[in-house]
């Protein structure tokens, strides 16, 4: 069976190159592409299967909750784990009603994350593709 592929949305290179990095251990279980905001992120989704998404909320030119919309638009059914440093209650209502996610705080636990990507893909059973 193919990899599946898990899309990180972080407009700070840092944490992202940091994320990619240590997601490298799970090379066997998924494949990991990047954006730096939701516009990159639209354009690799249109391109290519993504399987997940994680994304962050502040980013400039389209930020997560607008990605997070075009996901319940376009993806409905695409596993979301949302990164933020934000208070997560406050955060959570704001989200309800746009897509189903799982919320991660920052700074990232590396265990946490996988273990919500690994969640995340297990429950997704067989990926959408677009016309």
């Amino acid at each position: 069976m193919a990899n599946r592929t898990v899309l990180i949305v972080d407009d700070e290179t840092s944490p992202l190159l940091s994320l990619t990095e240590g997601l490298k251990d799970y090379a066997d279980l998924f494949d990991v592409v990047t954006a730096e905001n939701g516009r990159q992120a639209v354009a690799v989704l249109e391109a290519s299967p993504v399987h997940l998404v994680v994304t962050d909320l502040r980013m400039p030119e389209m930020d997560g909750f607008e990605l997070l919309a075009h996901l319940s638009r376009h993806f409905p059914d695409m596993p979301v784990i949302v990164m933020t440093v934000l208070n997560a209650p406050e955060i959570e209502s704001l989200l309800i009603s746009e897509h189903p996610f799982t919320l991660i705080e920052k700074p990232i636990d590396y265990d946490e994350l996988v273990a919500a990507i690994k969640t995340g893909l297990k429950n997704r059973a067989i990926p959408v593709l677009l016309e």
